[in-house]
């Protein structure tokens, strides 16, 4: 009897070790999959990349126990009576966790309704459980690993850790960073020589902002430019107005582009967007500084950046100057001579960049001199 109790002691504790085996564990709070890819961008920033390799290889381990052991505790939860049968809401699952003593699925979903909100899974905890097992990617580290074998030469490599990124863009911790990489693959892109991919890359930019694709706004513009009154800068400026900073860039290279494959209408869609993103951002600075500064016109703008030294300067760095400029040849050379015109008149007036200021005083009289020289009842050429 002795000997059978002790055999079937043995098989017991086999068995439990199997199945402690076969059971996730918990992540370190040190090995968590963030804190190891920080490490990894450390090593990056000294330039030791082949540590950041190595710790981007580990970041992406730790990624896969977490999946593991997140999969296990929701499938758990989900598949336990109490559950069920009060449904799929998030919002009416909590109070039973909270009674099952549930901690380590409360400790999950907090954890992600704090990152993403309960409206980005529907208030469901079964669409945020489906989210959680595509967490086996992990965008930030092929992003990581992309900027380090660009440096070591590695282009085609490196493009297809951008791509690998950019099919998971929805699972970055922080959504704004989609824009570095965007702005990552379009430079390499330009690097190797794929004009079309660095295109559609800078689009990807300004395709998340709204305004690109808002046909609306276009033809205010266009209705607003084509206007015939004398305070007609002013006016569009106290009219248009769209919060996109981090597409100003791309904005400002595509009308670049287009200006220089002579699509003159796409020249200035894309040059005016920039400009109204870049005034847009750059007047909430201003009333940051000053709440009891308001825009009356231009003139009055461009001398409140001037008193900011940090304001000019991210100016200067975002081509906020030369993109008024382009916003006045863009404006002629599509016919709106009016508007053109004034805005150059105001930056040679105004603006406080020396360079751009005198560039567009210049481009005022070299457009002033043929309708100085026009015969009379002849309109100069545009």
């Amino acid at each position: 009897m002795k000997r059978k109790v002790f055999f079937t002691a043995i098989i017991l504790l086999a068995l439990g070790g199997l199945l402690s085996a076969q059971h996730p564990v918990k992540p370190k709070v040190s090995e968590q999959s963030w804190r190891v890819l920080a490490k990894a961008q450390v090593a990056f920033d000294r330039a030791d990349y082949g540590e950041a390799i190595a710790l981007c290889e580990d970041a992406r381990k730790s990624r896969g126990k977490e999946l593991k052991w997140n999969s296990y505790v929701m499938q758990n939860t989900l598949s336990s009576p109490e559950v069920k049968k009060k449904g799929p809401f998030i919002s009416d699952l909590m109070p039973v966790l909270k009674d099952r003593e549930d901690f380590e699925a409360l400790e999950i979903i907090n954890a992600w309704l704090d990152r993403k909100g309960a409206d980005y899974f529907d208030n469901s905890l079964p669409k945020l459980f489906e989210y959680l097992k595509r967490l086996n990617e992990y965008p930030e580290c092929d992003f990581l690993l992309a900027k380090i074998y660009r440096l070591e030469g590695e282009y085609d490599l490196a493009m297809q850790f951008l791509k690998n990124s950019m099919k998971q863009i929805d699972l970055l911790d922080v959504p704004a960073q989609k824009y570095d990489i965007y702005y990552e693959a379009a430079d390499l892109a330009k690097v190797i020589g794929n004009q079309n991919e660095w295109e559609s890359y800078l689009l990807l930019v300004v395709a998340n902002d709204g305004l690109y694709k808002d046909e609306a706004s276009k033809r205010a513009m266009v209705r607003t430019v084509g206007l015939k009154r004398k305070d007609l800068v002013n006016y569009f400026f106290m009219l248009h107005r769209y919060s996109a900073v981090n597409s100003i860039r791309a904005y400002f290279e595509l009308g670049q582009f287009y200006k220089s494959q002579k699509k003159i209408r796409d020249y200035w869609n894309m040059t005016a967007d920039g400009v109204v993103c870049a005034f847009t951002w750059t007047l909430e600075i201003l009333r940051d500084r000053n709440p009891e500064y308001t825009f009356k016109n231009l003139e009055g703008f461009f001398e409140e950046c001037g008193r900011y030294e940090d304001v000019l300067a991210w100016a200067n760095k975002n081509g906020v100057w030369k993109g008024f400029y382009e916003m006045a040849q863009s404006a002629i050379q599509n016919g709106w001579l009016n508007f053109g015109m004034n805005l150059l008149q105001t930056m040679a007036s105004s603006c406080p960049d020396k360079y751009w200021a005198a560039a567009a005083k210049k481009a005022a009289l070299d457009y002033a001199q043929p309708a100085e020289q026009a015969p009379a009842g002849q309109e100069s050429a545009q």
